[in-house]
């Protein structure tokens, strides 16, 4: 990889064959200049054709085989050139700035561990509005940055072992309790990305932010989260 390399944008990708096309088209058309970051796909064994597309576009893939969100992750953080390591998913569209307002924000200030961004969940549905500006106020006030709008310094992420592999759904949160501790952090408003709201779908919806919120307590207060699993909204 170039030595220039000052971003690794990390992509998790799970049967992800309706969305990896416009997130990875998002990504290549940064203002940020293409010399200086990489992009960083991790497979999670996907059935359809998530992986091939990404090839088409002409990024290279690597798999991981063990079944879980947190060793995707782990598997594209531990292939990373960047000094940062920028996190999004497959289901979410940056805008085209997304990486220079992230250079800027950590350059701006060395004391700055990670930092997160604005969530706006589309398509809309009654449990979206209601759960969107909950959690852009409960990551700005609490100083978490969700895992699809998250960048870390590489260094900050080695020292404290990264992702941990028995925290799977929340795991951005256990990460951001952990690295806090590291220095400070930052909310950008003014930096948002789409992700798409197929958690937030009716009584399944509301049953995910119920495990949600109880995965949050445990990990804050007993440094556990007792649900694993996000569910399957792919439909296959």
């Amino acid at each position: 990889m170039k030595k220039s390399t000052l971003i690794s944008v990390v992509v998790p990708t799970y049967n992800e064959e309706n969305s990896i096309g416009q997130c990875l088209t998002a990504l290549k058309n940064q203002t940020f200049p293409q010399k200086d970051y990489e992009i960083i796909v991790v497979d999670n064994n996907s059935t359809d054709r998530t992986a091939q597309i990404v090839r088409e576009i002409g990024i290279k893939v690597f798999s991981e085989k063990k079944q879980g969100y947190v060793f995707a992750l782990r598997k594209g953080c531990s292939q990373a050139e960047g000094e940062i390591i920028a996190i999004t998913d497959a289901d979410t569209l940056v805008t085209r700035d997304w990486l220079e307002k992230i250079y800027q924000a950590f350059q701006q200030n060395p004391q700055v561990v990670y930092l997160g961004g604005k969530a706006i969940f589309e398509p809309k549905n009654f449990l979206s509005i209601l759960i969107e500006p909950v959690w852009n106020l409960g990551c700005w006030f609490l100083g978490f940055g969700p895992g699809f709008n998250l960048a870390i310094r590489k260094k900050v992420y080695h020292k404290i072992s990264g992702f941990r592999e028995e925290v799977n759904f929340d795991t951005d949160v256990d990460f951001c309790l952990r690295a806090r501790k590291e220095g400070k952090t930052v909310f950008l408003w003014d930096n948002p990305v789409v992700s798409s709201s197929r958690h937030f779908q009716g009584l399944s919806g509301a049953i995910y932010c119920l495990k949600g919120v109880i995965n949050i307590i445990c990990l804050v207060l007993f440094k556990k989260a007792p649900f694993f699993r996000f569910g399957d909204v792919r439909g296959n």
